[in-house]
């Protein structure tokens, strides 16, 4: 249904702002709360305390039409973590929204879970946020955290389960040996990756020998046949992101953070950090605009599985 949909859709938004000039968000991120059940070293996300935020249905319904109406066809919720959100009110939970992103003319959902709780969301696209093997894992999210996502992966009988690792300097040891767990495990799809970026800190930034290493390892892995999303050409690209920040398409996704704020893109340009970016999708937004077949590919197979049921 999603491909029907788009076989309409993609041509008529491609003209539009390729054409045309405008910009139009083919994909919406929505920060839902900041409630989180971990304490991850690399997150510049939850809070405590006061300071944390959640919004109501009626704020993310709202936000989800302001998406739509923009022209995003894929929506993503994120926290803190997603499973976590509740509307006691409106006896809402992550999966209200999922319905209800679908019944407003979404093509595809996802939500970016830490894996620390039963895996029930409904979403055609589900990220498991994992930052190594067992030891660097548990280092970087805490004690027991690797052990717990893996039972609840075991027992998600999800048909699009993929993995997000992002790379710092404690664990990219660690990449290509979960370059393999996802490659080896029955339950998990795709592995995707993306550098420490230093919102708030530098102390965990890979240094450029690093980020060489990794991308070079990347490559390899994806040629030797792993399940990598990361299109070959992008992750040439990342290896310098100067190479393609000044041609840079990340108005693709826009944003709408927990207190509500709106972003047409992501978050580092607000903090001024494009030129250190570390998020393999900014170079793959810019070969989609450019309709680069290799991104094209890669970008419809993390989403080629088959919709859940009840969805």
């Amino acid at each position: 249904m999603t491909m029907m949909k788009g076989m309409f859709y993609y041509p008529w938004w491609f003209f539009q702002c390729k054409v045309l000039g405008r910009r139009k968000p083919l994909q919406s991120v929505i920060f839902i709360t900041d409630l989180c059940n971990l304490r991850c070293r690399h997150c510049c996300i939850v809070k405590e305390g006061p300071a944390v935020l959640t919004k109501t249905l009626d704020e993310v319904r709202e936000e989800m039409h302001y998406c739509y109406d923009a022209g995003s066809r894929f929506i993503d919720f994120e926290g803190g973590e997603p499973h976590l959100w509740r509307d006691k009110e409106a006896g809402a939970d992550i999966n209200t929204l999922i319905d209800e992103a679908h019944a407003m003319g979404f093509h595809s959902t996802t939500v970016t879970t830490n894996a620390q709780l039963p895996i029930t969301a409904r979403s055609n696209l589900i990220w498991i946020s994992l930052d190594g093997l067992e030891e660097m894992h548990d280092d970087q999210r805490g004690a027991g955290t690797f052990a717990r996502a893996m039972e609840n992966i075991e027992a998600c009988d999800h048909a699009n389960l993929n993995v997000n690792m992002v790379v710092t300097s404690r664990n990219y040891r660690d990449f290509e040996p979960l370059a393999r767990l996802v490659h080896e495990h029955p339950r998990l799809r795709k592995l995707s990756f993306s550098f420490y970026m230093p919102y708030e800190t530098r102390d965990l930034v890979v240094s450029s020998e690093v980020r060489n290493l990794i991308i070079d390892q990347a490559i390899e892995l994806k040629k030797a046949g792993y399940p990598l999303m990361n299109s070959l050409t992008g992750l040439k690209m990342l290896r310098d992101p100067r190479s393609f920040v000044p041609k840079k398409q990340c108005w693709i996704s826009n944003f709408i953070m927990v207190d509500g704020t709106r972003l047409a893109c992501c978050q580092g340009e607000a903090a001024g950090i494009c030129d250190e970016c570390g998020f393999g999708m900014g170079a793959e937004m810019m070969l989609l605009f450019s309709l680069h077949p290799e991104m094209v590919r890669a970008g419809l197979s993390v989403r080629s599985a088959k919709k859940p049921a009840g969805v």
